[in-house]
């Protein structure tokens, strides 16, 4: 699954492939990696559809938020239950 990922450095906001050092660049794009192997199990039963849209936004302090569409609150439901 496709999650974008962008990354608060100082007062700018960018895309993780500019991020100059690797070793950032490495690990939040394994975390995003991560996020996206577990969203990509999940299906809504009543829809059979995934999550569309995922993004995650990393600010300065490392803490993430993930943002997705989904076709209802069920199936919301389990990607919370998911990532718990």
């Amino acid at each position: 699954m496709d999650v974008k990922v962008t990354v608060m450095v100082g007062a700018r906001t960018m895309r993780i492939d500019e991020v100059r050092d690797a070793r950032i660049r490495t690990a939040l794009q394994a975390t995003a990696n991560q996020v996206g192997e577990k969203l990509g199990e999940v299906v809504c039963p009543i829809h059979n559809r995934n999550a569309s849209d995922v993004r995650i936004h990393f600010d300065r302090t490392g803490a993430a938020d993930l943002k997705y569409e989904s076709c209802c609150a069920e199936l919301g439901a389990k990607i919370t239950a998911a990532l718990g």
